[in-house]
């Protein structure tokens, strides 16, 4: 969800026009109201979201606490601007401020406070509403000097808090290229591999080393021996992941707040195959006074690559490595056979809703249990929609690019022609005509193509598509971003 104000001849800037942006009740219903500028540079707002948690619960003999949580931002306009810049927030989490019953923490991408995680500090589920929060703002550092006579918008994204904590990848089965442990052997069980530290892993056919059963060449392939660096998200560490896909009203408040001629390179409907052009999940159109979504709750599909690395750039989030999705899915527990998200090895085709459906509403194992994650379709920490739905792209452990990754984060801004300009993301070739792949990236998840329980593309472990670089458009394609947790 996202706020807006415009500046006003008064000191006090009040006036707030809320944007479709958010999901309904299903999905979370996230909603910024209320923003108010004051001249020593205080942004305030009310924010409150459905379906919020934080809870702590026992997997064996270890303690596990996770919440959901908002990742806010703000943008802000100065009269003329072609478009709208990211404000540079206090570096510190005493200098913001929220009521009893909430936690804000710093999200820094370099030295630049880029935003805040707003989540529980006590447990609790159900609607989460918070009044006066007040975020501190370095406007003179941005060029402004007076806040209120500046439009701002406040942007606000439900996160899942992922903990630090080592867990498996791989898993037995029918599946494409999944991880092992290097001990293994051709024509033997997968060895699951054990995530154990972010620190330097050689990937080689080794004992103790990260391998994968996929040959050299294939779109599910391990790639050469080699090494992640340890600033590569391994998935070890916490991080925060997006909750939900990215929704088209999320996308179209993007699309509005950068300029026009970045806004013509990102607005996918130009890309799309023209048989599918009446896609009824696709609802973003253009208008004249910018862009638009009739269904703004819905995932975002038809996105290329460029377009999600776009986004997550501007945002102030991330890619998901390869390794963080299955840290998502399947948590500290043992891998299931033919695993999906949702902890077992069965699906059907119900189990899956159509691109132009909402998922349902996630909770994590320590409050619904394991048969309220097979029936919400929840990942072990209560994200939605990591298996079926759309395709999300990671970063690939099996393309030599992907290796590079270093886990930096958006910095609130991308280069005049319209592409994330981040260091050592997976990037677009420069070639002529351009070309339709990218180093680095590659598929998880992904949509069915009936029967749901032949698509091994699916479950969690399934390496089909993860080295696979192709970054058009397409109809299937969404993304998520994540970031480290401060």
């Amino acid at each position: 969800m996202c706020c807006r104000i415009a500046p006003t001849c008064l000191a006090l800037a009040v006036a707030c026009v809320a944007v479709a942006c958010g999901r309904d009740a299903q999905a979370g219903n996230m909603k910024v109201e209320n923003v108010a500028a004051t001249e020593d540079g205080g942004v305030r707002f009310d924010i409150s979201w459905d379906d919020s948690w934080r809870a702590s619960w026992k997997e064996g003999d270890t303690e596990w606490t996770n919440w959901d949580a908002a990742w806010v931002f703000i943008k802000y306009r100065k009269q003329g601007d072609p478009g709208w810049s990211h404000a540079s927030l206090c570096t510190k989490d005493a200098d913001h401020s929220a009521p009893d019953g909430a936690e804000i923490n710093v999200g820094l991408t370099g030295e630049k406070g880029m935003g805040v995680f707003l989540y529980r500090s006590a447990e609790g589920k159900g609607t989460w509403a918070n009044k006066g929060v007040t975020l501190k703002w370095l406007n003179k550092d941005d060029g402004v000097d007076d806040p209120t006579k500046v439009e701002l918008f406040v942007h606000a994204l439900e996160m899942v808090y992922v903990p630090e904590g080592s867990f498996l990848v791989g898993s037995a089965g029918r599946l494409a290229g999944p991880f092992t442990d290097g001990a293994w052997k051709r024509g033997e069980d997968v060895i699951p591999f054990r995530v154990k530290s972010e620190d330097e892993l050689k990937i080689a056919n080794e004992p103790g080393c990260l391998f994968g059963t996929g040959g050299i060449g294939a779109a599910h392939q391990i790639g050469p021996e080699g090494k992640l660096s340890a600033e590569f998200p391994k998935g070890y560490g916490a991080f925060y992941c997006q909750k939900f896909e990215m929704t088209e009203g999320e996308y179209v408040a993007f699309l509005n707040q950068i300029t026009e001629s970045q806004a013509a390179v990102r607005y996918p409907r130009p890309g799309m195959n023209p048989n599918r052009a009446d896609d009824p999940a696709h609802t973003i159109y253009k208008v004249d006074d910018g862009y638009t979504a009739k269904k703004p709750q819905l995932s975002c599909n038809w996105l290329s690559w460029d377009d999600s690395a776009a986004y997550g750039d501007w945002s102030g989030l991330r890619p998901m490595t390869e390794l963080e999705y299955e840290k998502a899915c399947r948590g500290p527990l043992e891998p299931v056979e033919n695993e999906y998200a949702w902890g077992t090895g069965t699906v059907t085709d119900d189990y899956i809703p159509g691109l132009d459906e909402l998922p349902k509403t996630p909770y994590p194992v320590g409050i619904i249990g394991p048969e309220g994650r097979v029936e919400t379709r929840s990942t072990y920490w209560g994200i939605a929609a990591m298996c079926g739905h759309l395709r999300e792209r990671t970063v690939a452990v099996g393309q030599v690019e992907g290796r590079d990754f270093t886990g930096i984060c958006g910095d609130g801004t991308i280069g005049e022609d319209g592409f994330a300009d981040v260091k050592n993301w997976p990037t677009r070739t420069e070639s002529w005509p351009p070309s339709q792949t990218a180093g680095g990236i590659g598929f998880k998840g992904g949509p069915w193509y009936g029967p749901a329980e032949k698509d091994m593309a699916l479950r969690v472990s399934d390496r089909f598509l993860s080295s696979c670089q192709r970054k058009q458009r397409g109809q299937t394609y969404g993304w998520r971003g994540v970031r480290q947790a401060p």
